[in-house]
């Protein structure tokens, strides 16, 4: 669809008069992508199809609030965009149906606000709106300086050894791929030996993590897509190649040893 489709599609959604039929149009358009999404993060066709399901439903909240989210005038296209927001609502489909893992034991007496802040900034990692937004679903007088601060609360809550431990189940060693990956190989993966790295190791990891976070905030939308979905969602080369809509695995492992060496010139 075109860019000014899109923008019609969406603007569509949002009048009470067309929605329906825009919503049609949109599955008509979209669903393949959605469901593409939805059997990468599934083991057999019928979960593939109730992950699908959930998507859709999440999709279609409160007159389609997550798609009308979108901003055409973004560096990402709609589609791009789509795989992203529908991943990530495969990962609420999976906490709903397996659970996810319980706080840490000195966490386990946070109040559901406490919790929801919790589990979206500090375990997923989402942005402060994409919390936001959760958060005001269940706790609608909630605005985005409370979120703020209690963050700040459990942030500083946590020991330096639970903060590694989220650390490293979060992002398996984007830094340590940057610096090892050759250009034919795939990452190999360094075991930490202490968990509780003196203060000036922390704070030259975090200046050096800082560094690279700008450099890969430069990276064009499609390029940051490949690292995050290797990287931060732990998809195989196959699976991003569906979906990037690359042609085969190994071309999405060119584009990432591309990318790396790209991160890695930027980081000397």
């Amino acid at each position: 669809m075109s860019h000014d489709g899109v923008a019609s599609l969406l603007e569509a959604l949002g009048s009470l008069n067309s929605c329906d039929d825009a919503w049609a149009e949109f599955l008509e358009s979209y669903s393949s992508v959605l469901y593409q999404t939805a059997r990468a993060c599934t083991q057999d066709y019928d979960a593939a199809a109730d992950c699908y399901l959930h998507i859709c439903e999440r999709l279609a909240l409160d007159s389609f609030r997550r798609l009308r989210k979108f901003r055409p005038s973004g560096s990402a296209s709609f589609t791009t965009w789509l795989r992203i927001v529908a991943r990530n609502l495969c990962f609420d489909w999976h906490r709903s149906r397996f659970g996810r893992p319980r706080p840490f034991k000195s966490m386990q007496g946070l109040s559901p606000l406490e919790l929801e802040v919790y589990n979206s900034r500090i375990v997923d990692r989402s942005s402060q709106q994409e919390t936001l937004h959760r958060v005001q679903s269940r706790f609608p007088d909630e605005g985005i300086s409370d979120v703020s601060e209690i963050e700040e609360r459990l942030e500083g809550a946590l020991t330096s050894r639970q903060q590694w431990i989220l650390a490293t189940a979060r992002r398996p060693a984007l830094e340590t791929a940057v610096a090892v990956l050759g250009e034919e190989d795939d990452p190999i993966w360094v075991d930490i030996v202490d968990p509780t790295p003196n203060q000036e190791i922390q704070i030259a990891d975090q200046q050096q993590h800082d560094r690279l976070q700008k450099s890969v905030d430069s990276l064009p939308a499609r390029e940051r897509l490949v690292l995050q979905l290797r990287f931060e969602q732990g998809l195989s080369l196959d699976e991003i190649a569906r979906l990037c809509g690359l042609d085969r695995a190994q071309t999405a492992h060119r584009m990432l040893a591309m990318v790396l060496k790209k991160l890695r010139n930027a980081m000397k």
